[in-house]
């Protein structure tokens, strides 16, 4: 298998870990604040990264390029976080993953703003294409009740959260080439859980952490491994091929999710969500296929 096939199918677990997370995160956010998740969850991945990471050599890190993975970190797994999980509040969640499916937008728009990458019509029609089959799969509770002053304040959120993945996934490019990705991968996700910890702290929690139930554990240990492989994936298809084609493989995280709650807690399919599927499929083929690969 070449880099670059290695590469799309290191995007597209990434995409489908992203759904399962978040159908497993739905399960337990009742109970636990959305920061101590989110301490935890990447708490975990670190650990399970550092083992391994330790077995390879690290490259030196200058100061200045420590601060800018620290920024990216803290921006990557903090401040996305927070900004979509404020946008939650005040729209549904259909709404807000819709918003949030912008991100390949985004990040085609910042990639050739930055000079990363060419336009291609037949690639803005693929990523188009993958945002209306996210639609369709959550179309039936994106727009239920009227947007108040809050509403749009968290629709800037939604689309704010995107805009930070995007900005993100542009940048770690100049980075990929120079550090091992298992070394950024730990450097990142640690600085975001330094970061987090203030905020758990702040969110008063975390001294319930002995009387969760071994069903929540579960599931945090569940989202750390998934947060750990997610991650090392997104930054391997990010050293190998365009940030544009990394994130569009976002468009399966809603598809996963539906597809694991008909299975998991009985949530019936529409068809909606098949053509969803169909469409987030169409879409990823189109943003994807080169006339080089069908000859």
């Amino acid at each position: 298998m070449s880099r670059e096939w290695a590469a799309l199918l290191a995007a597209a677990i990434s995409g489908a870990i992203v759904g399962a997370a978040t159908v497993a995160t739905g399960s337990i956010v009742s109970e636990i604040g959305p920061v101590t998740i989110a301490f935890i969850r990447y708490l975990i991945g670190v650990l399970l990264l550092l083992p391994l990471a330790l077995r390879i050599k690290w490259n030196p890190v200058s100061p200045k390029e420590f601060i800018a993975i620290f920024l990216f970190g803290t921006f990557q797994f903090a401040v996305l976080i927070t900004l979509l999980n404020f946008s939650v509040i005040y729209i549904t969640a259909g709404l807000a993953v819709l918003i949030f499916a912008s991100l390949p937008l985004q990040t085609m728009a910042l990639a050739i703003l930055f000079g990363r990458e060419t336009f291609t019509l037949r690639k803005l029609i693929g990523i188009v294409l993958t945002i209306a089959g996210v639609g369709f799969a959550v179309g039936a509770t994106a727009f239920t009740g009227e947007i108040d002053t809050m509403g749009w304040v968290a629709v800037g959120a939604a689309f704010s959260s995107a805009f930070v993945g995007a900005l993100c996934s542009v940048l770690y490019a100049a980075y990929m080439p120079r550090y091992p990705t298992l070394q950024i991968s730990t450097m990142a996700m640690g600085c975001a859980v330094v970061f987090l910890f203030g905020l758990a702290l702040m969110e008063g929690e975390l001294g319930a952490l002995p009387s969760y139930s071994l069903n929540i554990w579960l599931v945090l240990l569940f989202v750390g491994l998934a947060s750990a492989v997610g991650y090392f994936c997104w930054l391997y298809a990010l050293a190998h091929i365009p940030p544009s084609n990394v994130t569009v493989f976002l468009g399966l995280s809603p598809i996963t999710a539906t597809i694991l709650g008909a299975i998991f807690i009985s949530q019936p399919l529409a068809l909606a969500d098949f053509i969803g599927t169909f469409l987030v499929i169409a879409g990823l083929v189109i943003s994807l296929w080169r006339r080089d690969a069908a000859q």
